[in-house]
């Protein structure tokens, strides 16, 4: 005890542990383990009987049998104790308090989790201190026999105490780094050291010695009871020979040069040095390999087993390798998934000792490019938009062109790839001139639906964007010219109440009145009260019903857009933008005087144009979970074609456009849609259960709004296809040239959807499965109806919890109550469930 005592003392162990949890804070994982590892290591479980290890020289590389008490697994005697290690306490603890409440000590982590114990349970703790970290505790107890071996013990103990083991701690060679006596929080000295349980031995201990240390009773974490690292080396035994040609190391290459070549390389290097960690070692050549083999798994798993040093740790303590590889995966998702937070595309990098090895094999020319190139879609011209079927959007819709009226003139010297952006915007403004009409959808349809569009067309500078401001001009023609006499009237108002400021005359003459004008067109520079009042007031009666008419925006810089949302008079536009797509209910009450006040619903369609920076400015990872990207028909513009100097010039283009514009202006009441609620509903549905069984939840979120796109785009030109019929009979009868326009748009939606958000929906995903997990939390009641028998007595109910009689009878009748145990007969109880829930 003294020596131990000496141990945690000692002025170079506290200096250790002082310098290994500065390391750690600042980040520096590499140096936290380096000190570590220069801690005293204790074994508390067992001890080694001697042994003959081969050892190799590193400089002679000369190979000698040394005897000793080597820390083996098959050589070890189990002595009755078991430890828990509990990582992380502390960062669990601030992670469920979510700020509510101040941030617990491990003390008193400890002392919550100390309480929950029994006296019995208590009485088998002998240790408890903070490890190395800071952040973690280990606890050392009297393991009892008849819950099963170490890691049922853990398992068992650890529900008790309401804390998550880290099961690694399943071996019986697995030490523990001590720290200092100041981070010593309970110790049974004299029982510590002397404790001895030779049952426990005789019991387990040759199950040990045959590598089988994986849990005999069920756990959450592994229901088969089937060790990892065991399973593992067992399935891949045929891989560990690299004379097998099943080996990956014997054919599998990566710039030409085996990989079996690159990883002796490597090891080389990596176990130059003295006191090098084998896991560790592990857990950094798993990384590499899961990049460098394209981040196949199984291949990185096969690799790691077929290098002897790794076999070595597997036969010594029953090193889980499974697990490493899944921890590398799981760094290479993290370090995405933070950078897709940010905006940011991450490449994977290899360490910078692989990067040394490739080079002393001759394989580190190009490395960064094949690295690029595995996790790049891009074709070799690096045009990032060659994921997308353009050239076949682009045939079907020249074809399209034919016949359906006004696509001619919109294609009109435009290349063939920027064809989806024009049909999705011109369809956005002919939509919106049909604001007097409506149709319902088959999802809830006995809802009034609008044709409200949400569009955002993205190019990079110089693509061409201006195609869209060109025909829009002269397609909104309609609305522009009915706002330009209410523009007047209000510029006219504004005069005047400036007259009656400075002109005494003015003064005395009758009180103005603010004009009530229904302005539809609206900039980015628009005040939300005026924007509130003029949408309040664009309301027109439709065949006896008051209908709202839809607000307009267009903007050519999408930036200038996000930039008028961060200050002055129109802050709410993200939320009335969300908003205006079903047509929502939004409100206000301002102690303003001027200001609307009451609660309306927002119509309002909108149609931008920028860059893809201005995009990740407006949707990105922080704010997806809004739903405003499922909202959006986001469509690219590549930058393609050159500029020709002489141009096809239609001189009736502009004239057919305007015409129709005119035309559409007009359209009032239902539009018949049965055929496209038939197109739709199957084409998301029979995509909706491919998501289903593919469990993939962000296809769902991406899928579900795509059908508006496929009415609200396909609509107005399936309208001007059949106007004669529209005017005779108010009827559209619809082919199946109608209904492949329809799909069309959809595709062009539902592919455009994936490539720009596709993957900031994955990550949506998977942060939220990661940060919303509930831990299991079992207290002493629910542990001493598990203990319970399926059948039992009152006595023996009283006996399991510790109670009087009649408390048991006061439980056993509310247990009854809610279905949890059935009467058998007088005073005999059967278990409904075995657990509670």
């Amino acid at each position: 005890m003294e020596q131990f005592r000496a141990l945690i003392t000692a002025p170079e162990t506290i200096r250790k542990v002082r310098e290994a949890r500065e390391a750690l804070a600042r980040g520096d994982k590499n140096a936290y383990d380096r000190k570590k590892r220069g801690l005293p290591l204790a074994i508390f479980i067992g001890t080694f009987e001697e042994s003959v290890k081969v050892m190799k020289d590193k400089n002679s590389g000369e190979e000698k049998a040394v005897s000793g008490c080597w820390r083996l697994q098959k050589h070890c005697r189990l002595n009755g104790l078991c430890v828990i290690d509990f990582d992380h306490v502390d960062e669990v603890n601030e992670n469920d308090n979510q700020n509510d409440n101040p941030k617990r000590s491990l003390k008193e982590i400890w002392d919550e989790a100390y309480a929950r114990l029994s006296d019995e349970d208590k009485a088998r703790i002998l240790f408890v201190f903070v490890t190395p970290s800071g952040h973690g505790l280990k606890v050392v107890f009297i393991a009892d026999a008849a819950v099963g071996n170490l890691i049922d013990n853990q398992i068992v103990f650890s529900r008790k105490l309401g804390l998550n083991p880290d099961e690694a701690c399943k071996d019986a060679s697995r030490g523990a780094f001590l720290t200092t006596s100041e981070d010593i929080i309970y110790i049974d000295e004299e029982r510590l050291i002397t404790y001895q349980d030779d049952t426990f031995g005789e019991k387990y201990n040759e199950a040990y010695h045959q590598g089988h240390s994986q849990a005999t009773i069920s756990n959450t974490d592994n229901t088969d009871g089937t060790d990892k690292a065991v399973k593992t080396n067992t399935n891949l035994t045929n891989l560990t020979n690299p004379s097998d040609p099943n080996n990956p190391c014997s054919e599998k290459e990566y710039l030409g040069v085996p990989f079996k070549t690159i990883i002796e390389a490597w090891s080389k290097q990596r176990f130059s040095g003295s006191n090098v960690s084998r896991h560790e070692a592990s857990v950094v050549l798993a990384r590499d390999l899961y990049i460098m083999t394209d981040r196949d798994k199984q291949a990185t798993l096969a690799l790691l087993m077929a290098q002897k040093w790794v076999q070595e740790i597997v036969q010594e303590r029953c090193e889980d390798v499974e697990r490493t590889v899944n921890n590398a995966t799981d760094y290479v998702a993290a370090q995405e998934n933070e950078n897709a937070k940010k905006g940011k595309v991450w490449l994977p990098k290899i360490s910078k000792e692989m990067k040394a090895a490739l080079e002393a094999v001759g394989a580190v020319e190009s490395a960064e490019q094949n690295l690029q190139s595995q996790t790049s879609n891009l074709k070799p011209d690096d045009d990032v938009y060659a994921v997308l079927p353009l050239e076949e959007w682009a045939k079907e819709l020249q074809e399209m062109a034919q016949y359906y009226p006004c696509l001619k003139e919109l294609f009109l010297n435009v290349h063939p790839h920027k064809l989806p952006a024009v049909l999705f915007s011109s369809a956005a403004l002919f939509g919106t001139l049909m604001t007097r009409a409506w149709y319902h959808f088959w999802y809830e349809p006995e809802i009034v639906r609008r044709l409200n569009y949400s569009i955002f067309i993205i190019g990079d500078p110089g693509a061409g964007k201006n195609i869209v401001e060109k025909f829009y001009k002269k397609i909104a023609d309609p609305m522009i010219q009915a706002d330009q006499c209410l523009i007047d009237a209000v510029n006219r108002y504004k005069e005047g109440r400036t007259e009656r400021s400075t002109s005494t005359k003015a003064q005395k003459g009758e009180a103005l009145k603010r004009p009530v004008v229904g302005i539809r067109v609206h900039p980015a520079r628009t005040a939300t009260g005026e924007f509130i009042r003029h949408m309040n007031a664009a309301i027109e009666t439709v065949q006896g019903v008051p209908l709202n008419l839809h607000m307009f925006s267009f903007d050519a810089e999408l930036d200038n857009v996000t930039k008028q949302n961060k200050g002055g008079d129109w802050k709410d536009r993200e939320i009335m933008e969300l908003k205006a797509f079903h047509n929502e209910e939004e409100g206000q009450m301002y102690a303003n005087q001027e200001s609307y006040t009451g609660m309306f619903n927002v119509y309002w369609n909108f149609i931008y144009t920028g860059t893809p920076y201005a995009l990740h400015r407006k949707v990105n990872q922080r704010n997806f979970g809004t739903g405003m990207s499922t909202r959006l028909a986001v469509i690219p513009l590549p930058d393609k074609g050159l500029a020709k100097r002489n141009q096809v010039v239609d001189p009736n283009a502009n004239e057919t456009l305007k015409t129709w514009a005119y035309r559409l202006d007009k359209v009032e009441g239902e539009l018949p849609i049965e055929p496209l609620n038939d197109e739709t509903y199957d084409w998301q549905s029979s995509r909706m259960e491919i998501a289903e069984f593919n469990g993939d939840k962000a296809d769902r979120t991406l899928l579900k709004r795509i059908p508006y796109y496929g009415i609200g785009i396909s609509l107005p030109f399936i309208l001007m296809r059949h106007w004669d019929e529209w005017q005779e009979n108010h009827t559209l009868t619809m082919d199946d040239r109608d209904k492949r326009l329809c799909r069309l748009a959809m595709e062009i939606q539902y592919k455009c959807q994936q490539f720009y958000f596709g993957e900031m929906a994955f990550n949506y995903f998977a942060d939220q499965n990661r940060e919303f997990v509930q831990r299991r939390r079992t207290g002493r009641y629910e542990e001493c109806f598990r203990k319970l028998p399926d059948e039992f007595k009152t006595q023996q109910f009283m006996d399991g919890f510790g109670v009087s009689q009649s408390a048991a009878q006061r439980s056993i009748a509310r247990l009854q109550q809610d279905n949890l145990i059935e009467r058998v007969k007088y005073g005999v109880y059967r278990k409904v469930l075995q657990e509670l829930p």
